[in-house]
């Protein structure tokens, strides 16, 4: 989870200089989505490797640093956590198919999707992958503290019953000297009775190259509109933002899995926002950094974009929107050249002429006093299930306020017809012991999943892995 590669400028106290010589280097929390950590000590040169995570020492005190002073957030709704599948790695996603199952699919990181029921987690996967990936946790630079890589999405497609399709995000090794790796988008098909997937039934439909371990996103998702949405982060490069021309990153796509375009192993659908006009005609909306994960609420698309100096934020992504990434972070002028944002007067269209849409709420990286509040947003979904205290509440989270520490944080908001969205923070009876890497809904009970390893202990290298169902 890297939201970059440079320092963060943001007002010293001494209990940030605490926690940052806990960290030990700039930018070490990594994991997935994309977030890293700074301030303006570092900014001035007395701290940090100006790297991304993964170096350092930790340097010389504090190693009990809080994750956070725990009361920037207003308290929400008290729920508790019932652990449904364990013994993961690193799990991504967990989505259902329309087949009338009762199945949960739950996505490891390392290359396996597994089944849980009502007898639990399938010890065999439904599909494995793992010799199709890059090396995961391997070979990544010393500034990478996570690897951001691996399988990271996961649908299926609305006539699974009928046709046994589904598709799948990951990323693939390259021989290509100038690249990192190859993120893929491809269709598989399962056995006539749907309990295995068939790996050599493989389609690929994108198959993309990147040059840097990080901001791959990885969310796919089919819409009410019965076609494939697909996730890209910005992959390091903040004005592939506001590219749509020479690529597709920094962007929710649309494509038709059904039809064909020209030689295009997919079709276009004819409304998309770019058809006839300058631009790939894939892309949906742009303007996003690493859109680690989204989902629809009904016909909202709700994506959490994680940010890189001060704010993450979440956004209702639209047809042909513009959200505004590297011209702004959440509400807030950025600054693409040096990598900071601030309030001010801002940029208010894109060179394109699109006006610049607002995210619907935002939380900052640290609080007035210095501490920590959150890392990463981690997007979610709004609940409909049981817990009558999430009804009709968006629940999405942070992925981690610690390195230390497993610190992920359980938030919910209210949504609004307009204006920004009210944030809460769950009261989790025992408490959150996870980082939060991914939130699922069975169209009933919604999960959130994550990691009870602390980013200082590697991760990848555990069976930590948790999937949790929400209760009341």
């Amino acid at each position: 989870m890297n939201p970059r590669n440079e320092r963060w400028t943001t007002a010293p106290g001494p209990s940030r200089r605490d926690f940052l010589r806990t960290l030990g280097v700039v930018g070490a929390t990594g994991a997935l989505a994309g977030c890293s950590f700074g301030s303006r000590d570092d900014a001035a040169g007395d701290g940090g490797d100006g790297g991304n995570g993964g170096g350092g020492d930790g340097g010389d005190g504090a190693t009990d640093t809080p994750a956070s002073s725990g009361n920037f957030f207003e308290p929400g709704p008290t729920v508790s956590l019932e652990p449904v599948a364990t013994g993961l790695v690193s799990p991504t996603a967990l989505v259902t198919a329309t087949d009338g199952t009762n199945r949960r699919f739950v996505v490891d990181q390392i290359g396996k999707v597994y089944v849980h029921d009502a007898d639990g987690l399938r010890s065999e996967p439904f599909l494995d992958l793992t010799d199709r990936l890059v090396a995961v946790g391997e070979n990544l630079p010393n500034w990478v503290a996570y690897d951001e890589r691996g399988l990271l999405g996961l649908a299926f497609h609305p006539d699974f019953a009928e046709n046994g399709l589904f598709y799948v995000r990951y990323s693939a090794p390259t021989d290509d000297d100038e690249l990192d790796h190859r993120e893929r988008l491809s269709e598989f098909r399962a056995a006539d009775d749907g309990s295995r997937g068939d790996p050599d039934s493989e389609r690929i439909l994108l198959d993309l190259p990147w040059a840097r371990p990080l901001h791959q996103a990885g969310t796919i998702e089919f819409g009410p509109d019965g076609y494939l949405y697909a996730a890209l982060g910005d992959g390091l490069n903040p004005y592939n933002g506001q590219d749509l021309t020479d690529n597709l990153k920094g962007s929710v796509l649309r494509i038709d899995v059904d039809g064909r375009t020209g030689d295009l192993p997919y079709g276009i659908p004819e409304d998309n926002p770019l058809v006839g006009k300058e631009g790939r005609d894939e892309h949906y909306a742009w303007g996003l950094r690493n859109p680690w994960k989204m989902g629809f609420s009904g016909d909202d698309l709700l994506v959490g974009d994680v940010g890189q100096a001060t704010w993450e934020e979440v956004n209702v992504v639209e047809r042909g929107g513009n959200y505004g990434w590297p011209l702004k972070e959440g509400y807030h002028c950025h600054d693409p050249q040096v990598g900071t944002s601030e309030d001010g007067e801002c940029v208010v269209q894109s060179d394109r002429g699109e006006s610049l849409i607002d995210p619907v709420l935002e939380f900052p990286h640290f609080d007035d006093e210095g501490y920590p509040v959150g890392f990463a947003v981690i997007g979610g979904h709004v609940h409909t299930g049981p817990v009558e205290a999430l009804r009709d509440s968006y629940v999405f989270g942070v992925f981690t306020s610690s390195f230390t520490e497993a610190a992920g944080r359980l938030l919910v908001a209210v949504p609004q017809e307009s204006g920004r969205w009210p944030i809460r923070e769950a009261q989790v009876e025992g408490g959150l012991d996870i980082q939060i890497l991914a939130f699922g809904t069975d169209g009933t009970d919604s999960y959130v999943l994550g990691t009870r390893t602390a980013l200082a202990d590697d991760p990848l290298s555990t069976e930590a892995g948790v999937v949790y169902r929400l209760r009341a």
